[in-house]
């Protein structure tokens, strides 16, 4: 563009023309062609920013479209779900409450198998317990004791409460089953074992650590007596606030899980152990 002007000017100064004009001529065409190549610029530019703003319109339309049709189809899959999770719900939850109530009969029944001298001895100190077997005191004792056939108890204790299993869960019937393993160990060591202090047994106290924590385990141990009305009540308490987690959809942490593994590997060793053991006189 210089090259013109100068061009221009030139043919002009050539000419005879003053050079007062010639400078203004120059100034007035490098003026005019700077306005117009101004305004060749910003046209190319308003057309170019108007391009833009019409390709990212559409392409942000065409973005909200898919995100939109996304989220429709996340809220249609959503709402299939919650219909046929509730659809599992109604029919799960009376075969839940079902269960609940056959496995509470099921303690009861349990209760009313365990002999009565049993819940006689509860009441008995350690001192007394250690004697049970030699003190002429405790002769009536000895003498129900050895009507006790723990063999043909357990049957009747476990019954056949493993029914409810598939609708109470892995850490419930964990739970019912170790607390009345220990219940059946109890009579065991009672009945057959010379030590009739079942309390400080080794596979019970492991039984009772797996169930219901070591600090319940010190508790226990810390007893002066009726540790076996104890050991009730502490499961009762645990069966009825894990029927409440139940019945009210609250899922059973991991670490309950993990007990209730650590509860079912305790009875089998203690089957293990109670079938292998010789019973004393």
């Amino acid at each position: 563009m210089d090259n013109l002007i100068n061009f221009v000017l030139t043919t002009v100064a050539s000419a005879g023309v003053s050079a007062t004009l010639v400078l203004a001529l120059g100034w007035l065409l490098r003026t005019w062609i700077g306005e117009r190549f101004k305004v060749s610029l910003k046209h190319e530019y308003d057309e170019r920013l108007e391009r833009l703003k019409t390709e990212l319109k559409k392409q942000s339309d065409a973005d909200l479209a898919s995100a939109k049709a996304e989220i429709d189809s996340q809220a249609e899959k959503l709402k299939v779900a919650a219909i046929s999770f509730s659809d599992v719900q109604k029919a799960t939850i009376p075969k839940k409450i079902e269960a609940v109530d056959a496995l509470w009969e099921a303690v009861r029944a349990a209760r009313g198998h365990v002999p009565g001298v049993v819940y006689m001895c509860d009441i008995l100190t350690d001192a007394e317990l250690s004697t049970l077997r030699t003190s002429q005191s405790f002769a009536a004792f000895r003498k129900l004791l050895a009507a006790v056939n723990p063999m043909e108890l357990t049957p009747l204790i476990f019954a056949d409460a493993d029914k409810t299993r598939p609708h109470v869960g892995e850490y419930i019937w964990a739970l019912y089953s170790t607390y009345h393993g220990i219940v059946v160990r109890c009579i065991f060591t009672l009945a057959g074992k010379n030590d009739a202090r079942w309390y400080l047994d080794e596979v019970t106290q492991k039984l009772v650590g797996s169930a219901f924590g070591d600090a319940a385990l010190q508790r226990f141990r810390a007893l002066p007596y009726r540790h076996f009305d104890w050991l009730r009540l502490e499961f009762e308490r645990e069966l009825f606030s894990s029927f409440d987690k139940l019945l009210t959809g609250k899922v059973f942490s991991e670490a309950a899980m993990r007990q209730a593994q650590k509860m079912e590997r305790e009875l089998a060793s203690a089957k293990i152990e109670q079938t292998s053991t010789p019973a004393g006189p």
